[in-house]
């Protein structure tokens, strides 16, 4: 299928930390739209404390209460132990080029695929670059494009829960992963069925970059880099698979979807809420 290609050209306005952090919430926003999640990953992590830190936690829950609680702490766990390892990649001494989120029972039957090319580059926390934009600004500005784009033909359809797997591709050089949750990766072929959505978050215009000493260092890499991966070439779309020049990693956590838990013809969280 041809892919669904979202441009968002903010890379001039990133920094590491809010180029992670954009990462992390766009991650969480996928997990419940594609209804990986029921509700809204903060308001699921603030009822899975509350239950863990009530005065009632010794009460006698039933078996079905304690079985889907169980459940949605180890999901909620494990995309709590993948959003960490990438801050730490991309606040790492190489920023991933690439963060891949496939949604399927194993990435190669996976039904879809959102590939975000990152900066090559960000500015340092102690630039003070008038292009650099705030956080919330960053966020606002992006999840508009999104529910904006063709992308709303993908994320407003229907989907059963299913496992969550992350990868990111770094460049080919003796600088092993940040993480340890990060391992190499197999490499696999999509299938011809698969979604593919490839979200943009570089800049087009590289002149804002080079307020940084680092942007002038890399300024030929960055360039190369952008002329080397277009968007127009989809057949890089297809397929995760390393190279001579690129390595992809996979996190060794899964984030395994699940459906809400209905009793009596109410969420069984309204129950842990009250305990």
């Amino acid at each position: 299928m041809k892919p669904i290609l979202v441009n968002l050209n903010i890379g001039d306005q990133l920094t590491a930390t809010s180029c992670g952090h954009v990462v992390a919430e766009l991650i969480k926003f996928i997990a419940h739209q594609r209804l990986q999640i029921p509700y809204t990953y903060q308001w699921l992590k603030q009822v899975v404390n509350k239950k863990k830190m009530s005065e009632n936690a010794d009460k006698k829950d039933s078996l079905q209460s304690e079985m889907h609680f169980r459940l949605v702490s180890s999901a909620l766990e494990n995309l709590d132990y993948i959003l960490k390892s990438l801050l730490q990649e991309i606040n790492g001494s190489m920023i991933p080029e690439e963060v891949c989120i496939a949604l399927g029972s194993t990435p190669v039957t996976c039904k879809e695929v959102y590939r975000l090319l990152l900066p090559t580059v960000c500015h340092t926390s102690q630039c003070h670059s008038n292009h650099i934009a705030t956080d919330q600004k960053i966020q606002r500005c992006v999840f508009k494009t999104l529910v904006t784009s063709e992308l709303s033909q993908v994320i407003f359809s229907p989907m059963t829960p299913t496992n969550m797997y992350i990868f990111i591709r770094k460049k080919q050089t003796n600088i092993p992963v940040t993480s340890d949750t990060f391992i190499p990766a197999r490499g696999c072929r999509l299938p011809k069925d698969t979604k593919i959505v490839v979200v943009d978050f570089r800049a087009e215009k590289q002149d804002n970059l080079s307020c940084c000493n680092d942007f002038q260092i890399f300024g030929e890499v960055i360039s190369e880099s952008m002329v080397n991966l277009q968007l127009g070439d989809q057949s890089n779309f297809s397929e995760i698979e390393s190279s001579e020049t690129m390595a992809w990693y996979q996190s060794s956590y899964v984030m395994k979807g699940f459906k809400d838990c209905i009793v009596n013809g109410s969420s069984i969280t309204n129950m842990w809420l009250e305990s």
